[in-house]
């Protein structure tokens, strides 16, 4: 008996089912495009490695800032090699060391050689030409 007069008192404040429908399920689907939008972490997206392109961990010496996805050029001095690469993960903890993406091609050329740089990306790098004037000696 009360609720059938809370019923009749309250009917002008009260919202239909459809109503209470309609919130429910924009409620639902609010929240499930929210989560689409913002649940993908970035360890995810930093795994995808371009086609054409190997991780290679290397130690050397870092001249530029650090930031993920940056293009770099990775230079050794005395054999006169350069290759283009891109930064991939920071340096380890526990070592020296951090990633870099190269072509597959040429990421032989780190492991055969050591003291590499790591540089900014320059389009036009040229190493200058080795002087064999004065210093240049032929002993017998």
């Amino acid at each position: 008996m009360i609720s059938t007069k809370l019923g009749t008192l309250l009917k002008k404040n009260t919202k239909s089912k459809q109503w209470w429908l309609k919130v429910a399920v924009a409620l639902v689907l609010s929240n499930a495009f929210f989560f689409l939008l913002f649940s993908g972490t970035p360890q995810t997206l930093e795994a995808k490695i371009p086609t054409g392109w190997v991780e290679v961990q290397l130690s050397a010496a870092l001249l530029t800032p650090f930031e993920h996805g940056k293009r770099i050029l990775v230079v050794q001095r005395l054999r006169r090699k350069k290759l283009e690469g891109i930064m991939h993960t920071p340096k380890s903890e526990g070592t020296e060391t951090f990633t870099v993406l190269v072509r597959e091609e040429e990421a032989e050329a780190l492991f055969r050689y050591q003291d590499w740089e790591v540089l900014p990306f320059l389009k036009n790098l040229t190493f200058a030409s080795k002087p064999k004037g004065e210093n240049h000696e032929i002993r017998y």
